[in-house]
């Protein structure tokens, strides 16, 4: 493994045990304000709703962590930004006493929330499925259609007065989004098409590799592949 290879699983590592470790205090919180004596007041309710906030950015951080450490990483590190960014919004709204804060930043969490949800299904797209060749095109076509229906319930939610055709193509083009993303995880987790071995790589001929990567630009296994390729095409020659 590579020095870039070890600070990336190291990266990962780090903001799983994050992950976990904020979402295990809320729980905790959660369970005590249950248990706790007396009514169940507002400040129970409050507790409560911070715990299924935690809870739901913690998911979404999951799924972006599926591409850390691979080409698409600059998308799952979006999409823990926008969890981030949308869960500190969704707790200042939780704990905050004024109604024109609430009022003034519920379109923009609306915003966030789809943002979020939009980049962790892109990042399960892309980490589950992203080296299948054989569904490249579905893969990418699910991805635009995942944008498309961000963008026009991100409308909708920013004040978009949405026509009954507009409604009619969204609800459209959801349906074929999300059957576009159950068939492209279903086959990149668990279809035969394509065939993969793993291979333990020196030091040397790992750094090399990927200096060639990032010298062309091409993934590390298209690199891989091509010397293959011309090794074995050389032997039949």
């Amino acid at each position: 493994m590579t020095t870039t290879q070890a600070a990336k699983t190291d990266v990962r590592r780090v903001v799983l045990a994050v992950t976990i470790s904020s979402f295990s205090i809320a729980a905790l919180m959660g369970i005590a304000a249950l248990l706790g004596a007396g009514d169940f007041g507002e400040t129970s309710v409050r507790i409560l709703l911070t715990t299924v906030v935690v809870g739901c950015a913690s998911v979404v951080t999951l799924c972006c962590l599926v591409v850390v450490g691979d080409r698409f990483e600059p998308v799952g590190l979006l999409g823990f930004l926008f969890a981030v960014t949308t869960a500190g919004l969704a707790l200042l709204m939780v704990w905050g006493d004024s109604d024109d804060l609430i009022e003034n930043l519920y379109r923009l969490f609306g915003v966030g929330v789809t943002a979020s949800l939009t980049l962790a299904q892109i990042s399960l797209l892309l980490g589950l499925a992203g080296t299948r060749r054989s569904i490249a095109r579905l893969m990418w076509a699910t991805i635009v259609l995942a944008v498309v229906v961000a963008c026009m319930v991100s409308a909708m939610i920013t004040g978009y007065d949405a026509s009954d055709d507009f409604l009619r193509t969204l609800g459209i083009i959801g349906i074929l989004d999300v059957l576009g993303t159950l068939v492209t995880i279903s086959i990149g987790v668990f279809g035969r098409g394509d065939r993969s071995l793993n291979v333990a790589l020196s030091p040397r001929v790992a750094a090399l590799l990927e200096a060639e990567s990032a010298a062309t630009g091409r993934p590390v296994r298209d690199v891989v592949e091509d010397v293959l390729a011309r090794h074995y095409d050389t032997r039949v020659d």
